[in-house]
């Protein structure tokens, strides 16, 4: 297939795991190392729905799911914009506390883990997996259990295919630019749900439904940047503007700091606008811009 869409696209890797959820708890249950069982039930608590249309906000292409005792948030990250350690931390406390209601005892929380799938390097290592838990910083004593972040980027994977390291197959499969590199895996692994995930790649990929989808997808990101690139080229040209005014009324050089400073303030003010038009809440465009949802309330009631 020479349109041929890898499992690391963020809509083919959410589709994959949440049409075949035998295929993702195999993919749990190796990647993190855990003990599943065919007993143990494995349940889909929510994932955001894939755009259908071009002028709604990106979203999140994220698969929650729950076992017994255990939630999990499984993500593709195919480009570094927008991704932080801080991120991760937010949405696995945010899952983590899901649900805790007053009375509840907290030794109740489930055990929570973060699983982010990186379509580039993010850490300073040669090791494409990294884990993270809390530690006592002397004694490397675990504090609790309850969290586990594991980060996994695809770049480092070794090229050279390690016989019988499933999760080498795993990110193997999601990383695959073709179906003759799905070929050479198949041929080589002796875990059928390795094989059963190719076959379900293919077949997502033969899905004219899934494929309207990602170009409706591809439509809004490029709206969106567009939008973007608008606002900050009018919010500077009128910030530059005013400022360079005042410097030269004044006679000041600090006209010109001034005149920066203005102009970012007004591509974020306009930039806000826009994403606002485009339903996005206060909360997150000032997670977006990085400012106090303050800044934002004020800016978009600044006319």
């Amino acid at each position: 297939m020479d349109d041929f869409i890898s499992a690391s696209h963020d809509v083919v890797f959410k589709a994959l795991f949440v049409r075949n959820q035998d295929v993702l708890k195999a993919f749990l249950n190796d990647s993190l190392g855990l003990n599943l069982t065919d007993a143990d039930s494995i349940k889909v608590m929510s994932s955001e729905d894939i755009p259908d249309s071009a002028d709604g906000k990106l979203s999140r292409f994220d698969v929650h799911v729950r076992t017994a005792g255990r939630r999990y948030n499984v993500e593709m990250q195919a480009r570094k914009s927008g991704f932080s350690s801080e991120r991760v931390l937010y949405y696995w406390s945010k899952l983590f506390g899901d649900g805790f209601e007053s009375g509840s005892k907290y030794e109740e929380l489930d055990q929570t883990y973060s699983v982010n799938v990186l379509g580039f390097c993010y850490f300073d290592c040669k090791n494409y997996h990294s884990s993270f838990s809390i530690l006592e910083n002397e004694r490397h004593e675990a504090l609790t259990n309850k969290l586990s972040i594991h980060v996994f980027e695809l770049p480092k994977v070794p090229r050279e295919l390690i016989s019988g390291d499933r999760v080498q197959e795993w990110m193997e499969i999601i990383k695959a630019e073709s179906e003759e590199a799905l070929d050479i895996i198949r041929k080589r692994t002796e875990n059928p749900m390795i094989n059963k995930a190719i076959d379900a790649i293919c077949q997502l990929n033969a899905d004219e439904k899934l494929r309207e989808q990602i170009r409706v997808q591809q439509k809004a990101e490029y709206d969106y940047g567009n939008d973007i690139a608008v606002a900050r080229d009018e919010g500077m040209a009128k910030g530059m503007a005013k400022g360079m005014a005042k410097g030269r009324a004044e006679g000041r050089a600090e006209g010109r700091a001034e005149g920066r400073a203005e102009g970012i303030i007004e591509e974020k003010k306009a930039s806000a606008k826009k994403l606002r038009q485009k339903g996005w809440t206060v909360e997150e465009i000032a997670e977006f811009q990085g400012v106090s949802p303050v800044d934002v309330e004020i800016w978009l009631g600044d006319e």
